[in-house]
């Protein structure tokens, strides 16, 4: 509406679970665009707060309603764009975005376009998915996850530095491991849930899905620097 004589191609997708604190989303937004070049100052970012119209479902809203515009496929279109640069997942401490199977599927689409560029050999596969944590996001998944950990290493009745050096993944990817849960989301229209669940056990599969995103998301190593935050362990 904003932009309509000289439309723009995205170079990036937001996903997000609906629910979370909007000021940490903005916030993950601004470190993420940031880093991906230029100051972030000319990202053609798509989010679909923005980019969907949201009130269509409302009484007496002339529309579109969300079906007819979801029917149009824009979250694949804008995935599968060759434009596109990337995804960046935006996590906040309010909600954990793989509760909401859209996330879910978002992500699958993502890994079906990360394997078709590595098919054909195009660089820009390497960071295609990057999951971006607000600071307070950051703070709390650290917190989580040293009690976890401190957890299992009392269980087995060792510091929880040694623990750590007996586990053959790190202590985040077992943290997520053991705590995400993709095929525990949830979609607010079962008509899009059972079409999502089939499309990932027919490709991906839960269980291969769960360890993708525990090594998508390890943010204690990646950001603990600029963060202001100590490792893990």
């Amino acid at each position: 509406l904003l932009n309509p004589d000289q439309p723009l191609e995205s170079d990036a997708m937001i996903s997000h679970a609906w629910g979370e604190d909007m000021t940490q989303v903005e916030e993950a937004i601004i470190d993420f665009s940031r880093r991906a070049g230029n100051g972030g100052d000319d990202l053609v970012i798509w989010f679909c707060l923005f980019a969907l119209y949201q009130a269509g479902d409302e009484d007496d809203d002339p529309g579109p309603t969300l079906r007819e515009q979801m029917e149009q496929s824009p979250i694949e279109s804008v995935i599968r764009s060759p434009h596109l640069r990337g995804m960046c997942l935006a996590v906040t401490s309010t909600k954990e975005p793989y509760e909401r199977l859209w996330c879910v599927y978002e992500l699958v689409v993502a890994l079906d376009v990360m394997e078709e560029r590595r098919k054909e050999g195009d660089a820009r596969v390497d960071g295609f998915v990057v999951v971006e944590f607000s600071r307070k996001a950051h703070d709390d998944y650290m917190k989580r996850m040293q009690e976890w950990a401190s957890e299992k290493a009392d269980a087995a009745n060792i510091d929880v530095h040694t623990w750590s050096e007996t586990q053959s993944l790190s202590a985040e990817q077992l943290y997520y491991l053991n705590k995400v849960r993709c095929e525990e989301a949830r979609c607010e229209k079962m008509e899009d849930e059972a079409r999502i669940r089939k499309s990932v056990e027919e490709g991906w599969g839960w269980e291969r899905l769960n360890r993708l995103v525990a090594d998508f998301r390890r943010p204690a190593e990646k950001h603990a620097a600029e963060k202001g935050s100590a490792s893990l362990l």
